[in-house]
């Protein structure tokens, strides 16, 4: 009840007082693809979520889909990519041991090409406190917020430390949580605002609170957050923890769980328990969620080819059952001769009879090898098909 009680005299005072804007800025993961790029139209766009790759013991292998997931991401490339934590094992780490994970993991992202922007999950501490410095040089800030578009992002940590230095996963502290208070105020006007943090807020009960519908210590501390939430109109809050995929609407907010990453799955297939990752299309205040699940995406180019081609071919095959928008197909071919121009082709062949593809050149560039381009294609590939793609020179019409 004390919670209770001190959030609605906080919510109370700052409509009365008004508050200054936050200064928690919430930067990507530090990868070769950190820096972001302004959307065309602040009104539409595409982010990705997904989690919970950590490995299944101490000492054991990142989970291998991962990395699949994350080169999947690289040839969707949407405009930046958000994680629900539990990103290594953590759990009896040594300092040089979670560091070895960390250059897993953030190799692993790098692949996805884009931004990512991770959330804290209880794996990266282990309620050691020697593990939080780690965490902040190899990832960033444990909270903050970012804003794309006119869209706002918040990520919080849900394991915190608390003022007599011990941690307890599965709720936030007083000062995150007046932070939290000012920067949805100073941010209310954003078109969509969107959470994403680790212990999930609503969803069945998972292997570590078998008893209580959340990830979080307890309803009341969930319910908490959840007030403040809904108040401010927050459009959906992007959660793991639970090894599962979960979505729920609650007063308005749309609550979702993306543990899929690889770390054990917490339940059967028909309950949510398989391997996947999430794209978000954001269309004015409209969401479009697909699920993915890896492994169903490939890209592969023949055999042999040299770096300075004339042309190249590669074939892509999406075994999902729904069509996939790939934005970043990447062409290394030589630069075509004077009189012509790289022409591009698409094709899909199905049953002996031959149909259009459906692709297009996005842009093009100097290739690493001198007389060389990098072309970057966009495809749409239909389900259980494979999309033949030749981009060749071309006579250029005068």
């Amino acid at each position: 009840m004390k919670h209770w009680i001190f959030t609605l005299a906080l919510l109370a005072a700052m409509e009365s007082a008004g508050f200054a804007s936050s200064t928690q800025p919430l930067a990507p993961a530090p990868t070769a693809s950190s820096a972001m790029t302004a959307p065309l139209d602040p009104d539409h766009f595409t982010f990705v979520v997904g989690g919970d790759n950590r490995s299944t013991g101490h000492g054991y292998p990142m989970p291998p889909v991962w990395e699949v997931i994350c080169r999947e991401i690289g040839w969707l490339h949407p405009a930046f990519m958000l994680t629900t934590g539990d990103a290594i094992q953590g759990y009896g780490d040594t300092v040089a041991e979670a560091n070895a994970e960390y250059d897993v993991f953030l190799r692993d992202i790098s692949l996805t090409g884009v931004p990512v922007f991770c959330t804290p999950g209880n794996h990266e501490f282990s309620l050691d406190k020697a593990l939080l410095p780690v965490y902040t040089k190899r990832i960033g800030a444990l909270y903050g917020s970012f804003d794309y578009g006119h869209s706002h992002f918040v990520s919080l940590n849900t394991t915190p430390v608390a003022a007599d230095g011990t941690m307890k996963g599965g709720t936030i502290d007083e000062a995150q949580m007046t932070w939290l208070l000012s920067d949805l105020e100073a941010n209310k006007s954003a078109k969509n605002t969107f959470v994403f943090l680790h212990h999930y807020m609503f969803g069945p009960p998972d292997p570590d609170t078998p008893d209580i519908d959340t990830g979080f210590v307890s309803t009341e501390a969930r319910d908490r957050i959840h007030t403040v939430l809904a108040k401010y109109g927050v459009r959906a809050v992007f959660c793991g923890h639970n090894h599962i995929y979960w979505h729920q609407a609650k007063d308005g907010v749309d609550y979702y769980i993306s543990g899929g990453g690889g770390a054990p799955l917490d339940a059967s297939p028909e309950k949510g328990g398989y391997l996947h990752y999430l794209t978000i299309e954001v269309n004015d205040t409209k969401l479009t969620t697909q699920i993915l699940q890896p492994g169903h995406l490939e890209v592969s180019t023949a055999v042999g080819k040299s770096a300075s081609a004339a042309s190249e071919r590669l074939l892509v095959t999406n075994t999902n059952d729904l069509p996939i928008t790939l934005s970043h197909l990447v062409f290394h071919v030589a630069a075509p001769p004077t009189g012509q121009k790289l022409g591009l082709t698409a094709s899909i062949q199905y049953k002996n009879k031959v149909k259009p593809g459906d692709a297009q050149i996005l842009s093009q560039s100097p290739g690493a090898v001198p007389g060389t381009l990098d072309v970057i294609v966009s495809a749409v590939a239909k389900k259980a098909r494979t999309e033949e793609i030749t981009l060749s020179p071309v006579l250029a019409k005068p």
